[in-house]
């Protein structure tokens, strides 16, 4: 694998706007939503480099909050990791940005191994601090964003030290097979991934994870509540797989390679997933290249891209039997 050039990136085609990544079944709403997914920023002011290209994170989340703002989203929940090492000077630039752009619909944000206290790291708030921040006091919670209720985990507090894995906590089980019974259209937002990567695509590697430890115990619950889709980050990759018509919806980060971010459209009839470049051409590029000469991980994100996955979009198509011409919805019901 070598670094490629402007003209020959395995991603050109996203340089030319944004793509349809997966049409699903589920979930609908009654009334259409449309939901702005934007993951890992690991926002810095002070590092630069390595493959999640920490000197353009700024840029790249100020170019995610621009993309919300032209979308005319109905909500957006950010999938944690908002901060590289949750230093209090990180999350001042993240409030800056976020004032600058003083976003007029519901906002939530979960949080991640990144952005929460960890043993002998740098002087991090404390969690409660992140959801009175960038949720509503505490976790997990609910926000409703028009026809959908956003269901909100933390999987980064009760980790026990690991980076890799999360665990949602039994408190948090319990709201949530509570909470679900009396929601009809959920979505579960959580940074760790409920499924393993190698279920998601065949180059991760067996041994590699990223998901939640207790996760069999939290898909009992969400299958029992019938939760028909969860959000989350940490991968950097966007993908989605399903067991059992239980749904995970991964975003791709912002910082890394490819940066993007998702768009999703809610509807009577079902959900379709865009996939929304942050960076341009070039900006796709330098992050292709510094995957290339990254990490074991980066470096199979660029292989994907080497293999045609984008070539290949959507990833799933569960709603052939409704498309209709022009999209997926009637032109009546289309978005303001």
């Amino acid at each position: 694998m070598t670094p490629s050039s402007a003209s020959d990136s395995p991603v050109e085609g996203l340089a030319d706007g944004d793509v349809t990544l997966a049409r699903l079944a589920a979930p609908t709403a009654r009334t259409p939503t449309r939901l702005a997914v934007v993951g890992d920023h690991h926002l810095t002011p002070t590092e630069a480099g390595g493959w999640k290209a920490l000197h353009r994170s700024e840029q790249r989340l100020r170019a995610a909050l621009s993309t919300i703002d032209r979308a005319d989203a109905d909500g957006v929940v950010f999938l944690g990791d908002l901060t590289r090492r949750g230093d209090p000077r990180e999350f001042a630039v993240l409030d800056e940005l976020l004032a600058d752009f003083d976003l007029d619909v519901p906002a939530v944000a979960v949080p991640g191994n990144h952005d929460v206290p960890r043993d002998g790291g740098d002087p991090t708030p404390p969690v409660s601090r992140f959801a009175d921040r960038y949720a509503t006091g505490s976790y997990p919670c609910r926000v409703d964003v028009g026809g959908v209720s956003v269901l909100c985990l933390d999987t980064a507090s009760d980790a026990a030290g690991s980076d890799a894995e999360g665990a949602v906590s039994p408190g948090a089980l319990d709201w949530l097979d509570a909470t679900l019974s009396g929601v009809e259209s959920p979505i579960v937002a959580m940074h760790h991934n409920l499924f393993a990567p190698r279920r998601h695509s065949h180059h991760f590697a067996r041994d590699e994870e990223a998901c939640v430890r207790n996760g069999e115990t939290l898909e009992a619950v969400l299958r029992r509540g019938g939760a028909g889709l969860v959000l989350s980050g940490h991968l950097h990759w966007p993908a989605t797989t399903a067991r059992d018509r239980l749904r995970e919806l991964v975003a791709p980060a912002t910082c890394s390679f490819p940066p993007a971010m998702l768009l999703l459209d809610v509807t009577p009839w079902g959900t379709t997933v865009r996939l929304l470049p942050v960076a341009g051409r070039r900006g796709l590029t330098e992050a292709y290249d510094l995957a290339c000469e990254g990490t074991a991980h980066s470096r199979t994100l660029a292989a994907q891209a080497d293999a045609g996955y984008f070539e290949g979009l959507p990833l799933v198509d569960e709603r052939t039997s409704t498309a209709r011409v022009g999209g997926d919805v009637p032109r009546s019901l289309r978005w303001r």
